[in-house]
């Protein structure tokens, strides 16, 4: 895991960018897992700048969403759109369903998350990470943050109902992007970069179990 220092987006978006574009070059199939928050405008720059023949190769997936109609105000998905992002011709595997309850929703989550883990040789995440270091949908103390087994899993987080990749599920990304900026993660950041805490902690720290992972904040850099 490599801390990188910058004032603002631009240079890890470059590098993410960049980093899609060269795989998808190779014609590997390749899986993008997207989020939503602040990451939202970059993942729009990002998708903007791969062309729509190097999009064949891609597939796109969200690492976590939020439970409710197809197009709610809170989807992650709905809130990409909304913000311009086009993904061309990739692959787009969707979560939400009409009229689906949430335990038909989170099966048929975790069956898109096996089958596009399964069918892509690379998968590239982009990420974020909260003040209280949690990462994807999975909360410090939650039960996602405890669950083994499955590659989904939800929690209550009033108003919302969220659906997260689960540990077992972020494990098998090839390589990470991660994003934190501002002075309210300052500590969560410096925790990932000089603790070992458990993961149901600081959900975070799974970043150091992957075979590449990239911290851009403006906070700390690599010791």
């Amino acid at each position: 895991m490599q801390f990188i220092m910058t004032a603002g987006w631009d240079d890890g978006i470059a590098n993410l960018t960049d980093r899609l574009v060269r795989e998808l070059a190779t014609g590997k199939p390749v899986l993008w897992l997207v989020c939503g928050g602040s990451n939202v405008p970059a993942c729009v720059h990002v998708m903007d700048n791969i062309s729509a023949e190097l999009s064949q190769n891609l597939s796109l997936l969200l690492s976590d969403e939020r439970y409710g109609p197809v197009g709610h105000k809170d989807s992650n998905w709905q809130q990409l759109l909304q913000a311009g992002f086009k993904p061309k011709q990739a692959k787009v595997f969707t979560i939400l369903e009409e009229s689906a309850g949430l335990a038909q929703t989170i099966d048929h989550y975790g069956q898109i998350t096996a089958e596009a883990f399964a069918a892509n040789n690379v998968v590239i995440a982009q990420l974020g990470i909260g003040g209280d270091g949690h990462i994807a949908g999975i909360l410090p103390n939650s039960a996602s943050a405890n669950e083994t087994v499955s590659l989904i899993s939800s929690l209550e987080d009033p108003p919302l109902t969220r659906l997260t990749m689960t540990f077992p599920a972020l494990r098998k990304i090839t390589i990470a992007y991660a994003f934190a900026f501002g002075q309210p993660k300052q500590q969560a950041l410096k925790d990932l970069q000089t603790k070992s805490l458990p993961l149901n902690q600081q959900p975070s720290q799974i970043l150091k179990e992957l075979p590449e992972a990239y911290v851009y904040n403006d906070q700390v850099g690599d010791q």
